[in-house]
């Protein structure tokens, strides 16, 4: 059965972790950072079938979403944050050695942590994640420039008129409680059902019309983006996905999202849209894997400057994809994941 609890933190702040299979069984364990910013852990819960083959798998809600504790304290939504919560966990857990996986931001994630203290890394999986922030919102510029002209439309009412969120030199120190898994499953089936309602043709057509109406135009803003999630981060129907997605979306927190990147994956605004590790990735010296979707948000020419700057890196593609290979086509995902994480800790070539 799996173990769940929180470990304290910074501040007194409380994160919650879970961890499937045993940790004193003498395998490496994969400790797994999901993506957002602001965004749980629900998503990542395939690879919780690792543990069936004698990997222990560790999870956790970065401070801020899920069941995690919500600081209100804007000035805490930086790297240097989430790269202490890191290496707390490790600490809290007895995680000495570990194999790191970073899917999306969890990835960007990934990448800071190498980079301050690789110590005790076996290896590095990164599932669609940038190294460059830039390049990102450049490629993601032009995957938005396919889009219908309507959609197109719709977005930059929207963006013509946004102001990023403020990051105060002092915040609140109010803390809310995370969510219950419970509460956030319950979310997550509404929440499914409204996203398939609102994927249909017809109500996004209508929403666009109503992005020209000063008061609807984040309203508009949600309909385009439906659009874009469908082609090049959750392919299919929605009613078809699994609710692990849909309670990530029903544990999110706006407020960490939209002060780090910003309102939409196309519009970097926060923190982070400067962010850039190119220069650096030839410091990365423990085995790596990549992996990314034929149809996926991560591009192509932003895996290429991974698989290029990290020696010896091993890029997968998953051509039934988009940004969620490790839900869209788990079987070989996970078969391929423990083939790597097998072959990495027993010093063979990956």
């Amino acid at each position: 059965m799996p173990v769940e609890g929180f470990v304290t933190l910074r501040a007194g702040l409380r994160t919650w972790f879970r961890v499937d299979g045993d940790l004193g069984a003498g395998r490496v364990p994969l400790l797994c950072l999901h993506g957002g910013p602001g965004m749980p852990s629900d998503a990542l819960e395939p690879l919780a079938a690792l543990a069936l083959r004698g990997r222990p798998v560790v999870i956790y809600d970065q401070i801020g979403c899920g069941r995690s504790d919500r600081p209100r304290d804007r000035s805490l939504w930086c790297p240097e944050t989430f790269v202490q919560e890191v290496a707390g966990v490790r600490r809290s857990l007895g995680l000495k050695r570990v194999h790191l996986l970073g899917w999306s931001w969890g990835g960007m994630l990934a990448l800071e942590s190498m980079l301050r203290d690789p110590g005790g890394v076996v290896s590095l999986t990164l599932a669609s994640a940038p190294a460059s922030a830039p390049l990102w919102s450049a490629e993601l510029g032009r995957l938005r420039d396919q889009l219908p002209h309507e959609v197109r439309r719709a977005m930059h009412r929207y963006e013509s008129h946004h102001r990023p969120r403020r990051v105060r030199r002092r915040g609140s120190h109010r803390v809310r409680r995370g969510t219950t898994t419970a509460r956030a499953h319950r979310i997550a089936i509404v929440s499914r059902a409204g996203f398939d309602l609102l994927a249909r043709p017809r109500i996004i057509r209508l929403a666009l019309r109503a992005s020209a109406v000063p008061g609807l135009r984040r309203l508009g803003y949600e309909a385009a983006n439906v659009e874009f999630v469908r082609r090049h981060v959750m392919r299919g129907r929605p009613r078809d996905a699994p609710l692990c997605i849909f309670r990530s979306f029903a544990g999110m927190n706006r407020d960490v999202y939209e002060t780090m990147w910003g309102p939409a994956e196309y519009f970097p605004t926060g923190v982070l849209k400067d962010w850039d590790v190119t220069a650096r990735l030839g410091e990365i010296a423990v085995p790596t894997l990549l992996t990314s979707g034929r149809y996926d948000e991560t591009t192509p020419a932003q895996m290429e400057v991974l698989h290029r700057g990290i020696r010896g890196a091993r890029w997968e593609l998953f051509d039934h994809s988009a940004h969620a290979a490790l839900v869209e086509e788990q079987d070989r995902y996970i078969a391929l994941l423990e083939d790597f994480l097998g072959a990495a800790e027993n010093g063979r070539r990956p």
